[in-house]
């Protein structure tokens, strides 16, 4: 889905409502309605068709449909041309593309910030 490869591990596909809170282990792909929040101990993508009333959080977040709520992305967050946020985005790296609609704050905090304020390091490292 959007070419950003990786993998799938739970799926909420268009047509499908589901009321939280959601956790998952790995990655969660969301094009339907969830109404709650969403954690994830690796990506959250929401589809072009998604509707999320809740916060998004999770080391990856990417956006494309609508979020009303807040997200928080430890490593990096994308927010597609299809995408509309009503609430604030948290991330040390932000990739917004032309189109898409945020209606909050954006915190860009990096992990020597972070360190600063005594906030743990949220990066992964890399394999």
């Amino acid at each position: 889905m959007f070419g950003l490869g990786g993998k799938v591990d739970t799926l909420i596909g268009q047509g499908a409502e589901l009321r939280g809170p959601i956790s998952v282990e790995g990655s969660i792909v969301i094009d339907g309605k969830v109404e709650g929040n969403v954690s994830a101990s690796e990506r959250i993508t929401l589809g072009q068709h998604a509707a999320v009333h809740g916060n998004l959080q999770a080391p990856e977040v990417i956006v494309g449909g609508k979020l009303h709520g807040h997200a928080q992305a430890g490593i990096f967050a994308e927010i597609l041309a299809s995408a509309h946020i009503d609430g604030d985005v948290r991330t040390p790296r932000l990739n917004v593309h032309d189109g898409a609609t945020i209606s909050g704050r954006i915190g860009m905090a990096t992990a020597r910030s972070d360190a600063a304020e005594g906030k743990p390091n949220r990066r992964h490292a890399q394999s």
